[in-house]
């Protein structure tokens, strides 16, 4: 009944954090971004979960997993309602620092570059914490806690070091204005003219300007 209803599970919850997005931002494709980066997270998350649990790849070092084949249910609907908080919360806090810089003036490109530099630091740590939070599942004698350890920890760090500092600032720069439709920002301001190339004043030369005038000033 679990792994029934998970596809509906999943969709309500995507549909519902996809319209906060959107009331937040007003924009149609950061939604549509949203969804892509947690399908991915969850997707390369229960990947390696196969790769552990129902291959032999790594029975040659932990010769344990050889007994298992599979995941307890109640894995995948705690570990997927864990990947779409942090998703949020990371994309958001993300998102929020580069309209900042949006309306502050910048380009598409230099708002996605200053916020994600702007960012990065603080998500990587967090992540960092969580994981080392998680990891301490790995210690106990339950499998269905190691495996909660395993699909959690795995989905933080992807969700950390791939998809909010590379694949996130990748597709934003790609879709540069169609990021905010059908929102708009005012253009970036032209930058001024550097004053070697402005033009000189109409009737007065250069070497008229530096031309000592021979007269000697004195102050009263």
């Amino acid at each position: 009944a679990v792994m029934g209803s998970m596809p509906q599970y999943l969709a309500l919850t995507l549909i519902v954090v996809m319209l906060v997005v959107f009331y937040m931002f007003g924009s149609i494709f950061l939604p549509l971004r949203f969804a892509v980066a947690i399908l991915f997270t969850l997707s390369a998350t229960f990947g390696v979960s196969v790769l552990v649990y129902q291959t032999p790849l790594l029975h040659s070092i932990w010769p344990w997993l050889s007994h298992y084949d599979g995941l307890c249910y109640q894995v995948i609907p705690t570990a997927s309602c864990v990947a779409v908080a942090l998703g949020i919360d990371y994309d958001i806090f993300l998102v929020s620092r580069i309209v900042e810089f949006r309306e502050m003036g910048l380009s598409d490109s230099d708002s996605i570059t200053a916020g994600l530099s702007q960012t990065g630091g603080v998500i990587s740590g967090a992540g960092l914490i969580m994981s080392l939070a998680f990891s301490g599942l790995f210690f106990s004698s339950k499998l269905l806690h190691q495996q909660l350890a395993l699909t959690l920890v795995t989905s933080v760090l992807l969700d950390t070091f791939v998809v909010r500092t590379i694949l996130v600032p990748a597709l934003m720069l790609v879709a540069r204005d169609w990021n905010w439709w059908p929102r708009t920002f005012p253009d970036p301001p032209e930058f001024a003219v550097p004053s070697a190339h402005k033009p000189e004043p109409s009737g007065i030369h250069s070497a008229d300007r530096r031309k000592p005038s021979g007269k000697a000033r004195f102050a009263c």
